[in-house]
């Protein structure tokens, strides 16, 4: 979509003052408001073009004009800039997590912080068990029929599951089974170590040996049925603060859905398959996904805003902000970006403890 200069000035400013105020943009609001150096005719002109091409809609045939997803697309991806990270927001977020090793802990505090300084719902989306890279495994009885196999990666990120055996074993035979697997575990990602493991039990040895047998058993159906990937959520009662949310029957929705993270998967699914690149991003791997792309009526005034975090093994996992779709991009993209940007430093630099999963 080709907009002239005078467009492009005149959406910016109805975007801008839609974002901060949630009521239709009028001609002569717009011209009292922003910097806007044309008289109010010109602008109701222009507004008039942009309505047109599906960029501005009117609520009501009196009112003033409301941006359109549209409106809100070409705003991202073209015209909005990215804003300044004020010092206090600055210190807070290179503040999370001094002091702790605890990956979970780490996370946690990012999404905490990160909602508080936004104002919106933040979310962490933990490393995909499929991506790290493994520096041991322990196995652990239960009982007599079940196993707790313990999978541990280089970063800190711990792995438990728990798997049914129809044999029984002592302590000290998972001890020997754990240290045999370990020199396949180690160094390896999930889906080398199921490759290795495949192969391993089809070998003469492997079949012959009882031990080494059961312990490629063990190893599979502890590697077979991946978790899916977890996320931890923060400040959801912030969409209270949102006129788009004022209705009781629709926050109850949003928060019960929040709750089970059903919009969420989908938000991401949805971010993943066809993301955004924001002009006020500075990272390729920073996107913004809008609800209204989607076909459900209950993501249609939703935005999500997230960045990639990584580990010192690569990729990890993203964190991001989920609000209304007339949120502030040029405020939350930087603090998107940032907040990412210290969760590396903290994966890359302190390793995690481990802790559940």
């Amino acid at each position: 979509m080709d907009l002239d200069d005078r467009q492009k000035e005149v959406l910016t400013a109805i975007l801008e003052t839609f974002i901060a105020t949630a009521e239709p943009v009028g001609s002569r609001t717009l011209s009292k408001r922003s910097s806007l150096s044309i008289s109010p005719a010109t602008i109701r002109n222009t507004m008039a073009d942009l309505e047109d091409i599906g960029l501005l809609t009117a609520p009501h045939a009196s009112a003033g004009r409301v941006p359109t997803p549209l409106a809100f697309r070409v705003y991202v991806e073209r015209l909005a800039q990215r804003g300044r990270i004020g010092p206090r927001e600055r210190a807070l977020i290179q503040a999370i997590a001094l002091g702790t090793e605890d990956i979970k802990d780490i996370l946690r505090q990012a999404g905490q912080v990160l909602s508080a300084i936004a104002r919106h719902a933040a979310l962490v989306i933990m490393p995909e068990i499929d991506e790290v890279r493994f520096e041991s495994i322990e196995l652990l009885p239960l009982h007599a029929n079940a196993v707790l196999a313990i999978f541990v990666a280089r970063s800190g990120f711990v792995q438990h599951r728990v798997v049914s055996v129809e044999f029984g074993v002592d302590r000290d035979e998972l001890t020997r089974m754990s240290n045999y697997l370990r020199t396949i575990v180690s160094g390896r990602t999930l889906a080398e170590v199921r490759r290795d493991i495949l192969e391993a039990m089809s070998d003469e040895r492997a079949q012959a040996d009882k031990l080494m047998r059961h312990a490629l058993f063990l190893g599979e159906r502890a590697l077979g049925h991946p978790k899916k990937q977890d996320m931890l959520v923060a400040g959801q009662g912030a969409f209270l603060e949102h006129p788009e949310f004022a209705d009781i029957q629709k926050m109850r929705y949003l928060l019960r859905a929040f709750e089970e993270k059903t919009l969420l998967l989908r938000l991401l699914n949805l971010a993943a398959n066809s993301p955004i690149d924001a002009q006020a991003a500075n990272n390729s791997e920073t996107s913004v996904v809008f609800g209204s792309d989607s076909a459900s009526k209950e993501l249609k005034e939703l935005a999500v805003v997230t960045a990639a975090y990584a580990s010192a093994e690569g990729s990890a996992g993203r964190v991001g902000i989920v609000g209304p779709t007339r949120m502030n991009y040029s405020r939350v993209i930087p603090l998107v970006e940032m907040t990412a940007q210290v969760i590396s430093h903290r994966l890359e630099n302190q390793p995690g403890k481990t802790s559940d999963s």
